[in-house]
């Protein structure tokens, strides 16, 4: 048996404790980076945008609908509404103007703030992503999930996306409130409201 120290705790030879210190400070500086204060809109500022009007990237939605959203990103991770989403079908022959969403609250989901869910990340571009609930301004129609994204061109995409009821036995579509919506939309920063 040789004569060396017990086993126990291993020490760091301490010519190399400040580059270890240095290296520990450096990544905890770079997890501070995540400042997204920036694309919080001011008071009467609102992000604007359009649908993605490809009919393969849409379902439930008219390619004629437009979106708005107000936000905080500082309550981005907070137990309250970090922002609101407003949109806007304009009429044509055949229908009323629509609007889906009317001021919905971004509704965080308490639960989903424990899983790496919360965290999701997807392609290139997107700085922070977050997940939220959203009531339809139709009180009978089935919630949304509304998928925020903040993106390095400071502009924000936001998805919209409901399972929807399987067609009722008879094929029958089912209620508008209950049908299947994805939709996604790119939004820049305005003044005003978007016009809607």
């Amino acid at each position: 048996m040789s004569g060396g120290a017990p086993p126990g705790p291993r020490r760091v030879a301490p010519r190399l404790a400040p580059l270890l210190l240095a290296g520990s400070l450096g990544a905890g500086g770079a997890a501070g980076c995540d400042d997204v204060s920036r694309f919080s809109t001011a008071e009467g500022e609102s992000y604007c945008g359009a649908i993605t009007l490809g009919g393969a990237f849409r379902a439930g939605l008219s390619p004629r609908v437009q979106m708005r959203l107000t936000l905080d990103a500082d309550a981005l991770d907070g137990p309250e509404p970090p922002g609101a989403l407003w949109t806007y079908e304009a009429p044509d022959a055949d229908a009323p103007e629509l609007r889906l969403l009317d001021g919905a609250p971004l509704r965080p989901i308490g639960a989903l703030a424990h899983d790496p869910l919360s965290r999701l990340e997807f392609g290139e571009g997107r700085e922070r992503n977050a997940i939220y609930a959203v009531s339809p301004s139709d009180p009978e129609a089935e919630s949304l999930l509304a998928i925020v994204s903040l993106r390095t061109d400071e502009s924000v995409e936001v998805r919209l996306l409901r399972p929807g009821q399987a067609p009722l036995p008879s094929g029958e579509a089912p209620a508008a409130g209950r049908r299947q919506v994805f939709g996604n939309f790119r939004l820049t920063r305005r003044t005003g409201t978007c016009g809607f």
